[in-house]
């Protein structure tokens, strides 16, 4: 029973409360000043690797008309994403079903663990019939915006991550380096995938989330470098994947 309650806890759906994340582009030489004061006053996330980051890979959908792009296109406040997201390096290898809705500064998720079978059909593009009776909501759900919607693969992104977590406030800091998109969604299972960069070479991305407050020692941290929040989607950006996002272009995607 108590495995059962615990298995049931970790595939249960996240909160249904939002969040704040914030988004700054970040040289080299910020990201380095920026890790000196975190590492002072933020613990690594306990399944980052012995140097301190994992490698995310995500599949992301959209549907035949492209909604999900042409909403960051249009600008809209609220949006929602469908994704599967995996981790390379780190931690055990799984995938997590998500879907992701902004409203403006603010973001909540969904989400619910997927076998590699179910990962694999999905790829395949064979419905899961047993989803409706699986219990896990989210997986119904997508199964629906499948169907209805044609859902489909759209772009695979993948980054190393190196994260920082503190309790007070919910906070995680995330520093994303070599950001790249591959349109060959069909081998987002395979160990290695031919992908390009989207950012300019130096450049990476800060995300700052945190649930009602930030801290003001962790604020102040963040200010010993000049950053400008930005307007940045990981996903639009690799679907783009045209010419790397430059310093100049920050308020692009």
């Amino acid at each position: 029973m108590v495995c059962r309650r615990m298995r049931k806890k970790e595939d249960e759906t996240e909160k249904f409360r939002y969040r704040y994340e914030l988004k700054f582009l970040c040289t080299q030489l910020q990201i380095e000043m920026l890790c000196a004061q975190l590492d002072c006053l933020m613990e690594k996330d306990a399944h980052s690797g012995a140097d301190g980051l994992y490698t995310v890979r995500s599949l992301y959908f959209d549907d035949f008309e492209n909604h999900a792009m042409k909403q960051k296109e249009d600008g809209l406040d609220e949006r929602k994403k469908y994704r599967i997201r995996s981790y390379l390096s780190g931690m055990d290898e799984r995938f997590r079903l998500e879907i992701k809705y902004r409203n403006r500064d603010k973001i909540r998720k969904e989400s619910c663990l997927l076998t590699a079978e179910e990962t694999g059909a999905i790829l395949r593009g064979e419905l899961l019939s047993a989803a409706y009776d699986s219990g896990r909501a989210v997986l119904a759900q997508f199964e629906l915006a499948r169907e209805r919607m044609l859902l489909a693969p759209a772009v695979i992104v993948e980054y190393d991550r190196t994260p920082y977590v503190y309790p007070e406030g919910n906070v995680r800091i995330t520093l994303d380096r070599n950001i790249c998109a591959s349109p060959d969604t069909g081998a987002f299972l395979q160990k290695d995938v031919v992908a390009v960069p989207v950012l300019e070479r130096g450049v990476h991305l800060l995300e700052v989330k945190y649930d009602e407050y930030l801290p003001d020692f962790i604020r102040q941290a963040l200010q010993i470098v000049s950053l400008d929040k930005i307007s940045f989607s990981k996903y639009y950006l690799c679907r783009m994947a045209g010419k790397p996002l430059r310093m100049s272009e920050r308020e692009q995607g």
